[in-house]
């Protein structure tokens, strides 16, 4: 029965306004894999810059599920890098003995070793998938 569910969302409108439905949520989603392999649990980010040595601009990140996909939510306009963490401790801090990472865009099989920036603006991305993950 959906009825009560209809009254949820009238409810919801009421209390918060119309602008939850004008408001675009905009969403980044992709899969990680390494050697046709799906990873679960990398941490994967949307990051300002490619040098990871300046330190992260972190601007929003979400962790894979067991199949290695990911959804990023609630983007905001702009342009990002995104970068998967193969955090094997689970400790979310990157430990360059431990864990991988990996770069939408590179890909070790085409040779292509530079990292494609993303433009989000007003419609979700899909397909933003991370197919290597490298040691340092």
């Amino acid at each position: 029965m959906k009825f009560p569910h209809i009254i949820l969302c009238a409810m919801i409108l009421i209390n918060f306004g119309c602008d939850l439905v004008d408001e675009a949520i905009i969403d980044v989603s992709g899969k990680v894999t390494d050697e046709g392999q799906a990873v679960a649990g990398a941490i994967v980010l949307l990051i300002e810059s490619a040098d990871v040595s300046e330190g992260l601009g972190l601007a929003n990140g979400i962790i894979t599920g067991s199949n290695g996909r990911y959804v990023i939510l609630n983007v905001d306009a702009g342009d990002y890098y995104v970068l998967a963490v193969e955090d094997q401790n689970g400790n979310f801090e990157f430990d360059a003995d431990a864990d991988r990472l990996g770069f939408y865009g590179v890909n070790q099989s085409t040779l292509d070793i530079t990292p494609d920036k993303i433009t989000v603006s007003d419609q979700d991305i899909e397909d933003i998938d991370i197919v290597d993950l490298y040691s340092l």
